[in-house]
């Protein structure tokens, strides 16, 4: 039997008992205990003594003497064709995520849990959770407006360890006449030590609180149209620039070695979406740039990088100058021009 609110129940491991206040998750539920105070507890530890629809019953049976039976007539059309606000904005990007938002202290706290449509589409959703032995389990399902989020759930920390591989299933539609999108199935699986760092909390756009945000799916209608260029659309294109442009200027191997080469690692020029990557998931990226990026001078023969990695707190730069006198025997570095990049740029000469 499944645990509700207002049942009533006793502690497995402990003396005394309650009626649950509140579901935390699937797991743990928040039970009333005689003295008026909040405990939480997992169901495993839970027995019902009293089920809050048989009390109920109960009640009506002794008052009225006859269980009364009503019949519900369900309205067809209001589960197919929700009813939902016009949509007037225009614009047919897509940006679907879902978030994690701390209930107290980022990395201590239980944490609710949102679906977010950023976009111009209503969407029809359901969530599955699938289990670490392979069971899916229906989450949640419903309408979910243009521009706005909705809390799906709430897991405690506790359980954080138990997290789910989540499966969502999301049709797009608009009132009227609109640009279909097709339907997505979308997996996302969770590393669940992330929670437990409060870094990786960060701040966003849609909640007041730093909270972890996994991008579902982001489609731009400039991309879209790209794509869907046929071959002999992307060849005029090409035909018609080589027109356009001058013929190329030769260039001595010499005078290529001698140019400059300059590489941003800020993260926005490396990554279209960096929101939910913790500050060390975002060096990690920026590093790894950094080496491919050295490498490849070296091997083209080129004499001066200037690495843009900003001021910041340093600590990118520290980094960077820790790598580069590993290979002191195969370079040189120092600061870049303070002129064109201020404090933050390193330039380094290839032997």
């Amino acid at each position: 039997m499944k645990i509700k609110v207002g049942d009533r129940v006793r502690f497995l491991n402990d003396v005394g008992g309650g009626k649950v206040s509140r579901i935390i998750d699937k797991m743990s539920v928040m039970v009333e205990n005689e003295f008026g105070f909040d405990v939480p507890s997992p169901i495993t530890e839970l027995v019902i003594i009293e089920s809050a629809i048989n009390y109920n019953e109960t009640k009506v049976q002794a008052v009225s003497g006859v269980k009364e039976e009503t019949e519900s007539v369900i309205d067809i059309k209001d589960i197919f064709y929700p009813d939902v606000t016009e949509v007037t904005e225009s614009g047919n990007d897509i940006n679907i995520s879902y978030a994690f938002v701390p209930q107290g202290r980022a990395g201590n706290s239980n944490l609710d849990i949102y679906l977010i449509n950023d976009s111009n589409y209503n969407i029809l959703y359901s969530i599955i959770e699938i289990n670490e032995d392979g069971i899916a389990e229906s989450n949640a399902a419903g309408v979910l407006e243009a521009n706005t989020k909705e809390q799906t759930g709430s897991i405690a920390l506790t359980n954080i360890n138990k997290i789910p591989e989540y499966e969502f299933h999301l049709v797009f539609y608009k009132k009227g006449v609109f640009e279909k999108k097709k339907p997505e199935s979308i997996t996302l699986k969770i590393n669940p030590v992330r929670f437990m760092r409060e870094n990786s909390y960060t701040a966003n756009d849609f909640f007041d609180e730093n909270a972890i945000l996994f991008p579902l799916m982001k489609q731009n209608e400039l991309n879209e149209k790209i794509e869907q260029l046929s071959k002999s659309d992307f060849s005029k294109i090409v035909k018609e620039k080589e027109k356009k442009e001058a013929a190329p200027i030769f260039e001595s191997r010499k005078a290529k070695q001698n140019e400059t080469i300059e590489v941003d690692l800020h993260i926005h020029e490396l990554l279209d979406d960096f929101r939910g990557l913790s500050n060390g998931e975002i060096m990690e990226v920026q590093l790894n740039h950094f080496k491919t990026e050295l490498n490849n001078a070296i091997i083209k023969g080129s004499k001066r990088v200037v690495f843009i990695h900003g001021v910041g707190n340093g600590s990118l730069k520290q980094e960077i100058r820790k790598e580069l006198d590993r290979m002191k025997t195969k370079l040189s570095y120092q600061d870049a021009s303070f002129k064109d990049y201020g404090y933050g740029a390193t330039m380094v000469f290839i032997k």
